[in-house]
């Protein structure tokens, strides 16, 4: 009699993993129409210029969501708990780069970037709620939570491709949207909305680390598209953006794949080297084996299809498909890799790492983008890709070969190492946050 309410329990509480993997695909397919729309529509009426200044803007808001879910939901995701506190510094980062946008925007006349500073507090803390739904949470409330935005986004989009309303328009309309989306989301959830940075030392210490990190490889992406802009035109930006609109749908894939990375690692833990290699290896297979379908698709688009799509842009991202496509495939293996150094809170060895990459991104890019164009540029992303997937990919490995395992800390137990002693606590609390 005892048995089928310990089941009963264990589902009301805990997702099954196939379970979960299925909501995170339907999330993924309703964020990837909804952002692959807003791309198609903007291309559809804008010059490549202007195109090129949107993919400016949008990066920023990639950036500033990075740098939240690098510093913060990571954290959360691998301890399994904490999610409502842990919102009010997602928040602050977002006001804090909100600001920064809209300051430069207005002095620079740059509507886009404007545009990108209002929303950005917002889509921070949706793309926080969605992130710790999916990983840890109920995920059919991100399900809801995306579908919503996607009901939105379609009702500006339609007027937009009837050319009825502007690009800007469109870009406003959805961003701002989804801002909203995200905090009426996070105010039902009772997440600490109002920004502030609530937590120890320890923690602060290892959120700061891991944020650096990704400055200095995101960051350094997002300058190196700025140097491209300013060397070689918002031109060549706008034919980068136009390949990479139509890689967007598995470009999402990845990213919510990277947010299942972390908790999945973190239960390999404390098993031997052997197992988290094994783990690693899986996950980068199975998210390979997803995305490539996705990719070669792509790479292989009729011109009758990308004109469509694309408008007079085609032209200029038709011949940088194959380059970006493969660019997408190799960011898996640094993604799982990354992910292995934080869940062994490797936070020295990363940001050395990131250092050395960045410091290689910004003039190889801008090199590529100033010798060779557009598609100049995109082989060096190629290439910076593959030295990324090696370099992350082989540093954890080298980690884990070398028996490397930093001790827990005194005092309040880390998020990670939470996660290890109290695996199934972490799980059955999780639905809670």
């Amino acid at each position: 009699m005892t048995a089928p309410a310990d089941r009963r329990e264990r589902v009301a509480t805990i997702p099954r993993p196939r379970r979960r993997a299925l909501f995170a695909l339907l999330v993924v397919g309703l964020s990837g129409l909804g952002n692959f729309l807003v791309a198609v529509t903007v291309a559809r009426l804008e010059s490549a210029s202007g195109l090129g200044q949107f993919a400016l803007a949008f990066s920023f808001y990639v950036l500033g969501s990075g740098l939240a879910r690098s510093m913060v939901t990571d954290t959360v995701l691998a301890a399994g708990d904490g999610a409502a506190s842990a919102a009010g510094r997602v928040s602050l980062l977002g006001v804090a780069g909100g600001i920064l946008l809209c300051g430069v925007g207005l002095a620079h006349d740059l509507g886009y970037l404007t545009l990108a500073g209002l929303a950005l507090p917002g889509l921070v803390i949706y793309d926080y709620t969605k992130a710790i739904a999916v990983g840890i949470g109920a995920p059919r409330a991100a399900l809801s939570q995306e579908a919503a935005w996607a009901v939105l986004t379609v009702v500006v989009v339609v007027p937009g491709l009837l050319r009825l309303v502007d690009a800007p328009v469109v870009f406003g309309v959805w961003a701002l949207g989804g801002a909203a989306i995200g905090v009426v989301v996070a105010t039902r959830r009772r997440y600490a909305v109002l920004p502030a940075w609530r937590a120890g030392r320890d923690e602060t210490r290892v959120a700061a680390g891991f944020g650096a990190q990704f400055l200095l490889t995101t960051g350094s992406a997002q300058l190196a598209l700025t140097g491209v802009a300013a060397f070689a035109g918002t031109a060549v930006v706008g034919a980068l953006s136009a390949g990479r609109t139509l890689l967007g749908p598995a470009n999402l894939v990845h990213s919510t794949a990277a947010t299942l990375m972390v908790p999945h690692l973190a239960r390999t833990r404390a098993e031997s080297r052997s197992v988290r290699t094994r783990a690693a290896g899986r996950i980068v297979l199975l998210v390979v084996a997803g995305l490539l379908p996705m990719t070669v698709a792509v790479a292989l688009l009729p011109d009758s299809i990308g004109t469509t799509l694309l408008g007079a842009n085609w032209t200029l991202a038709r011949e940088l498909l194959p380059l970006l496509a493969l660019e997408s495939l190799l960011a898996v293996p640094a993604a799982v890799g990354f992910a292995g150094l934080r869940i062994e809170r490797a936070s020295r060895r990363a940001v050395t790492l990131g250092l050395v990459l960045g410091v290689l991104r910004v003039p190889v890019v801008v090199a590529g983008a100033v010798l060779f164009g557009a598609t100049g540029a995109a082989g060096a992303l190629v290439v910076l890709a593959l030295v990324s997937a090696v370099a992350w990919a082989g540093s954890y490995l080298l980690l884990l070969g070398a028996g490397t395992r930093t001790a827990p800390p005194r005092g309040p137990a880390d998020p990670v190492t939470a996660t290890t002693a109290q695996p199934r606590r972490g799980r059955v609390t999780a639905r809670r946050g």
